[in-house]
């Protein structure tokens, strides 16, 4: 047994858990885990009972825990526990009846609740766990699905209750009791299977029985159970490199299932922390990755953004705080077990939120154990809280953009032929009509703007940033058009853009954002309809304070406050909404003046309308609205609009950027979008179509979004594919000239003067941005246009394979579509030879490129047969993969007679063969 375990359970025993009898068991690791796992459910024995939040939440847990014991039917006729949950067969009863169960499990093991050790309550929760047993889960059961019987509360949900019951309780219940219990759980959920937030419930379902019932071969297939989900994937459920998560295929769900996913993982990881089945897969690493890259991104002052939680965002129950906090649970969780460097970063991250939320406290809603160890972080002098967050990150697996700027955050939902327009199954998110066409959400120092009741009062016809049919719904679905993503600049700045066409609608749009220093520009062209319907794009739909007197002035001139008015407003050049907290004023730009409708109202709504589960309340909710948006008519063709937000500025200064603003609108049109920030020096522009365009100093031959920033002699160059389908390369033309570069792998760059030419290489490349940088000034070409030579492993000249080899795409630090590997058999029989048709007699530096991953070879030999002769080496494939590596220089002849080999003789571990590169040296 580790030694860590070995002393928790002894002191466990030591300090003794009082109430009832207790049985003498075997301390063996087994029970160290369990023990641990009681320690994480309640806290310890160790809790401050006398902190005032750790004593209100103890209070409330004993309240709620009370209140169940009353109501709970105790008869020993009895047919149900409780009235409003008796039926049998009825999965959500069930879960219902365990989740209540569990909350009395919890009273009564919880150092500090009035129920602590109350022996009468332990003995009626172990009958009724016995009743159920015996009534509603046990082995015997055959579910029947209908609409109140849920596969997942069967296998996921009623598990996950029952074992932590088991757990609170095992020491007052009988070995025949725990054995049942066990027996209905494995009879439901023997195995780890599913994707993403589902298998890894599986694997705590699975895990913590096989801990209860001493299996070690359970305990293991939980824990390797976990590995597939800390893989990155290219498609469908999970974590994507970018940071995205998806889930139910093509639903963007950071803020639901991945919270659940995190809360699952950092449970199961640290339940078998310090045991012999501690999870040992380095790919655990990305795990802390998620954090930087997929959760923090979508962060602000403790909330989580509304437009990655999917249909939770119709719960009443689960608002953004709500949302957010459940977040730092699990990054609480893993700051107990991360290594120490990336430990201290989540203390950091967790303190900032907490001291910055100041809408919901963190200790309101936490259980008993998080608020322990969060009251631990803050009160750590050595824990500075994280500097507000200043970042660009384009999540292009799932639709999404984020910018975080010094006092406020945007956020952009899009959507596309990959991603759908929104979820709404099981009676939930009834009105999520277009939260994903191009909604934007601005979060600034009003902290309660997405909480308190907005989604079931806001006008989900006119969500902010949207173009639509006016007062129109639209079904769910995924887009006939592929053009949705962007790219950035310093991580800092970027460019997004979405190609709109409804599913049931005949209205489409080209929309494009570009997010700078202080303002966001929204460019929209092409605007066309035939619906017979009134076409808007909505600029402001924002939640107003209590009276709704949140002062709205138009050029200068303060509008009426009156709830209830509505007005069109002629020759608009600038609008400036204050805000109901300090920093949170709006100021809105025109470039070209316009006609601008606005509305001032209250609205009453309640949850039950987007949620109609009968647990759902139905109480009328009033909350005050501004709303501003931009008139297209009726059918308009080739429509635009162009309009600039400006967070946080007063009115004077709104007025001030009219008059001297800092962006210029480049292009807008169906063909092409740009706008230039000139204070910063950055070009944004959205290519749409294939063929040759330009914007200012860029052209390019396809579809890319592109940004380019120069400042004193540096020229800076970002490109994407939104697509996702290019293949080939983007052909990229500057009109600058330059002396010298660096450059991400795919891009090539051909020429420096006059002008700068490049390639990029999309093909799979998922809507990555690829990035250059440039030294102004008179440079000649690195290499001459013709005289660089790619041989790829897929090319159909040129590649000459002996043995037999495998074609895989998994990994994308690659060229090309794909590659080959030996499948690490076949050692000495293998080769493949690179043969590149050359064309002059020259000079040239040989490069390579792999995928690199641990399980490569580290010693794989090359033959570089040249006009000198033959040429020997080694590579290590354990590194540097997706980058064009040098192999050598040499002289070849002009034609076919030059090559270069690669072999398995000898090597320990898989060897990949991708592509081989020819620069003719000037």
């Amino acid at each position: 047994m580790k030694s860590g375990l070995m002393a928790l359970v002894l002191l466990l025993l030591v300090s003794g858990l009082g109430g009832v009898a207790e049985r003498a068991r075997a301390a063996d690791e087994f029970d160290g885990m369990r023990e641990n796992r009681k320690v994480m459910l309640t806290g310890g024995p160790s809790l401050n009972t006398a902190d005032a939040d750790i004593a209100a939440a103890l209070t409330k847990l004993g309240n709620e825990a009370s209140g169940y014991w009353q109501t709970m039917n105790t008869s020993p006729a009895r047919t149900y526990l409780w009235s409003d949950n008796p039926g049998i067969g009825n999965s959500i009863h069930i879960r219902v009846t365990y989740e209540r169960l569990k909350t009395m499990a919890l009273a009564y093991a919880t150092t500090g609740t009035a129920l602590h050790e109350n022996s009468q309550l332990g003995s009626d929760i172990a009958a009724a766990l016995d009743y159920m047993y015996t009534t509603r889960y046990h082995e015997a059961v055959t579910p029947t699905a209908s609409g109140t019987s849920n596969w997942w509360d069967w296998q996921i949900g009623i598990p996950l209750q029952l074992n932590d019951i088991t757990v609170l309780l095992y020491d007052s219940l009988t070995p025949a009791e725990v054995t049942n219990y066990m027996t209905a759980v494995e009879r439901f959920s023997p195995a780890v299977t599913l994707t993403g937030a589902n298998r890894t419930w599986k694997a705590m379902v699975v895990g913590e029985r096989g801990i209860l019932v001493k299996d070690g071969t359970k305990v293991a297939a939980a824990r390797d159970g976990l590995s597939s989900v800390f893989n990155y994937t290219l498609s469908g459920d999970g974590f994507y490199r970018d940071g995205s998560f998806i889930q139910h295929n093509n639903i963007p769900y950071t803020g639901g299932y991945g919270i659940d996913l995190l809360l699952a993982v950092s449970d199961l990881m640290g339940m078998l922390h310090g045991s012999s089945w501690q999870v040992s897969d380095p790919k655990q690493s990305n795990v802390w990755e998620w954090v930087y890259n997929a959760y923090q991104p979508v962060m602000y002052k403790g909330a989580i953004m509304d437009m990655v939680r999917g249909r939770e965002i119709s719960r009443n129950y689960s608002q953004d705080h709500d949302a957010g906090h459940r977040v730092m649970q699990g990054i609480l969780n893993l700051s107990r077990i991360a290594p120490p460097a990336q430990a201290g970063d989540f203390k950091q991250m967790l303190k900032g939120w907490m001291l910055s939320d100041t809408f919901k406290s963190f200790y309101e809603d936490a259980p008993v154990p998080a608020i322990a160890l969060a009251k631990s972080i803050n009160s750590d002098p050595a824990v500075v809280p994280s500097a507000e967050l200043l970042v660009y990150k384009q999540f292009a697996a799932m639709d999404r953009a984020v910018q975080h700027r010094p006092g406020y955050s945007f956020g952009l939902a899009m959507y596309s032929s990959r991603i759908s327009s929104y979820e709404a199954i099981n009676s939930e998110n009834a009105k999520a009509w277009y939260t994903s066409a191009g909604m934007t959400s601005l979060y600034n120092s009003d902290l309660g703007q997405y909480s308190d009741g907005y989604w079931p009062t806001v006008d989900n016809y006119r969500l902010p940033g949207t173009t639509v049919l006016s007062q129109t719904s639209s079904g769910s679905h995924t887009s006939t058009r592929q053009w949705t993503g962007g790219t950035d600049m310093q991580n800092l700045y970027g460019v997004s853009g979405m190609e709109l066409k409804y599913g049931d609608h005949d209205l489409s749009a080209r929309k494009s954002w570009f997010m700078f220093d202080d303002e966001i520009v929204a460019l929209g062209a092409g605007i066309s309809s035939t619906d017979n319907i009134a076409v808007e794009t909505i600029v402001e739909n924002r939640k107003l304070n209590t009276a709704g007197s949140n002062t709205l002035t138009v050029n200068g001139e303060v509008q009426p406050a009156t709830l209830g008015g509505a007005s069109t407003l002629k020759q608009v050049e600038w609008a400036h909404l204050s805000g109901s907290t300090a920093g949170a004023d709006t100021g809105y730009y025109f470039p070209q003046t316009v006609s601008l409708a606005a509305k001032r109202e209250a609205r009453t709504g309640n949850w039950k309308q987007i949620n109609p589960r009968p647990v759902t309340p139905s109480t009328p909710i009033t909350r005050n609205y501004m709303t501003l948006w931009l008139d297209h008519g009726v059918n308009p063709s080739n429509g635009e609009y162009q309009y600039v937000l400006l967070p946080g500025k007063t009115a004077a200064q709104v007025a001030a950027y009219a008059v001297a603003p800092d962006i210029e609108v480049l292009a807008n049109s169906s063909s092409v979008q740009a706008v230039k920030e000139t204070k910063l020096g950055i070009i944004g522009a959205n290519f749409w179509e294939d063929g040759a365009s330009s914007a200012d100093l860029i052209t390019v031959n396809k579809k890319a979004a592109v940004m380019t920033r120069e400042a004193g002699d540096t020229l800076e160059l970002s490109v994407s594919d939104p697509t996702q389908a290019g293949t080939g390369v983007i052909e990229v033309e500057l009109d600058r000239s330059a002396s010298g570069y660096t450059a991400d792998s795919g891009v090539t760059v051909t020429q420096l003067s006059p002008t700068i030419r490049l390639t990029v290489n999309v093909s799979a490349a998922k809507g990555k941005t690829f990035k250059v940088s440039f030294d102004l000034g008179s440079g000649t070409p690195p290499t001459l246009p013709g005289e660089e030579v790619i041989v790829d492993n897929n090319d159909t000249t040129g590649v000459l394979k002996t043995g037999s080899w495998k074609t895989a795409a998994v990994q994308t630090d690659r060229y090309g579509v794909n590659y080959l590997h030996d499948d690490n058999s076949g050692k000495g029989s293998k080769s493949i030879t690179f043969t590149p048709d050359l064309p002059a007699t020259a000079t040239y530096s040989v490069y390579m490129m792999w995928p690199q991953h641990f399980n490569r070879s580290t010693a794989i030999p090359l033959e570089v047969v040249h006009s000198g002769g033959t040429a020997t080496l080694n590579i290590d494939q354990t590194a540097n993969g997706g980058a064009w590596n040098l192999i050598g220089t040499y002289s070849f002849t002009a034609g076919t007679s030059g090559s270069v080999t690669i072999r398995n003789n000898g090597t320990t571990g898989y060897v990949a063969a991708d592509a081989v590169r020819w620069v003719r040296n000037p």
